[in-house]
C-alpha cells in the first residue's frame, strides 16, 4: 500500500500551506521522519492529526516525551519489580514464571507500531524535552524500523515469540509500509546533527494573512459558536494582529498564536461582543488579557499599551 497525497487543507480542523504539504509528501516518499518546529500554539501537534485524517488513517500513535524519557521507554518495558515479587511469592505458578524474563517484557507504543507496521502516523511529541542522547538513540530505530529487546535473553526469544508475538529482534513486517513519523520540538535545546540529518524539516510560522486566520477560526469553531458572524471574525482577526504586532516589540516568553486567537474569538462570541466594540478598543480589545500566558508577558504588554 502507498500513502495518498497530503494537501493540508482537507480536514475540518486544520489548515496549512501548500509548501508545508509538499514537504510532508516528500518525507513520506523518502521514508524520513518529519521534524516540526515553531512557536507554541501554531499547530505542530495538530499537523500529525491532520496528516492521519487526510490519509484516511486511524488516530496517530502519540508518544509524549518527558525529561526522563529514554529511547528504550518508547520501544519496550521490562518489569523487573514484578519479576522480583513473583520470585518471592509462595506460589508455584509465580515461581515458575519468574524463572524466565519474557513474561515481564512488553512492547511500548513505538515498539508496537514497528511490530504491526504501517500505514499509520507516529507522533513523537516535544523531543527536545529529553536528554541530548535521546534523539541519537532513536536514529537506527527510525531509520530501519527495527530494534533489539536487549533485556530479553537470546535463549528466550522463541518462547517470547510464541507467547507474545515478538522475539528479541523486532522489525517491521516484510511488505508493510513504514509509518509516517512526525517529531515535534519547541527548541528548548539544540538537537544533535546526526538526528537532524535524518529528518526533513518544517518550521510552522504564525500566519499573518487575515483571510488564512479567518479560515483557521472557522475550522475550529465549536457547535455553540456556529452562529458567529463573519464581521466578528474579521474584526477579531484585525484586532488580534494589532495586539500581536505590539507584543512582538516586547520581550515576551509566549506570543499569542493561533491557539490563543481561536479561544479568544470563542470568548468574544459567548460574551456577546460586537465588532464595533472590538475595533474601538484598539490595542486593548475586550478580554485581551486571556491572550497572554505569563505574569511577565501580561505586565509587559500592559505597560506598553498604557495611555500616557
Amino acid at each position: 500500500m502507498s500513502y495518498a497525497t497530503y494537501h493540508g487543507d482537507r480536514t475540518p480542523f486544520y489548515l496549512t500551506t501548500a509548501d508545508i504539504a509538499e514537504v510532508v509528501n516528500l518525507a513520506i516518499r523518502l521514508q524520513r521522519p518529519l521534524l516540526v518546529e515553531g512557536e507554541a500554539g501554531c499547530g505542530k501537534t495538530l499537523l500529525a492529526w491532520s496528516i492521519a485524517h487526510e490519509l484516511g488513517l486511524s488516530a496517530p500513535v502519540v508518544i509524549p516525551v518527558k525529561s526522563t524519557s529514554q529511547a528504550m521507554d518508547l520501544l519496550y518495558r521490562f518489569d523487573a519489580l514484578r519479576r522480583l515479587q513473583d520470585a518471592q511469592r509462595h506460589d508455584e505458578e509465580a515461581l515458575t514464571r519468574a524463572r524466565h524474563v519474557y513474561p515481564y517484557v512488553d512492547l511500548q507504543p513505538l515498539g508496537r507500531a514497528i511490530l504491526q507496521g504501517g500505514p499509520c502516523v507516529i507522533l513523537i511529541d516535544e523531543v527536545d524535552k529529553a536528554d541530548i542522547d535521546f534523539p541519537n538513540d532513536l536514529l537506527d530505530v527510525l531509520g530501519e524500523f527495527t530494534f533489539e529487546v536487549e533485556s530479553l535473553p537470546a535463549e528466550e526469544s522463541e518462547l517470547c515469540l510464541a507467547a507474545k508475538g515478538f522475539g528479541r529482534s523486532v522489525r517491521i513486517p516484510h511488505g508493510r509500509p513504514r509509518p509516517v513519523v512526525v517529531v515535534t520540538s519547541n527548541r528548548e535545546k539544540q538537537l544533535p546533527e546526526p538526528f537532524l540529518r535524518r529528518c526533513l524539516y518544517i518550521e510552522l510560522k504564525f500566519p499573518r494573512d487575515p483571510a488564512t486566520l479567518a479560515q483557521i477560526i472557522g475550522k475550529n469553531l465549536e457547535k455553540d459558536c456556529l452562529a458567529l458572524s463573519e464581521e466578528l471574525i474579521r474584526g477579531s482577526v484585525a484586532a488580534f494582529l494589532g495586539v500581536r504586532a505590539r507584543a512582538e516589540e516586547q520581550p515576551m516568553q509566549k506570543l499569542p498564536a493561533t491557539s490563543e486567537l481561536v479561544d479568544w474569538v470563542k470568548v468574544l462570541h459567548w460574551q456577546g461582543q460586537e465588532p464595533e466594540a472590538i475595533a474601538a478598543s484598539a490595542l486593548r480589545p475586550p478580554y485581551w488579557r486571556i491572550l497572554f500566558k505569563t505574569m511577565q508577558d501580561l505586565a509587559a504588554y500592559e505597560s506598553a499599551t498604557e495611555e500616557r
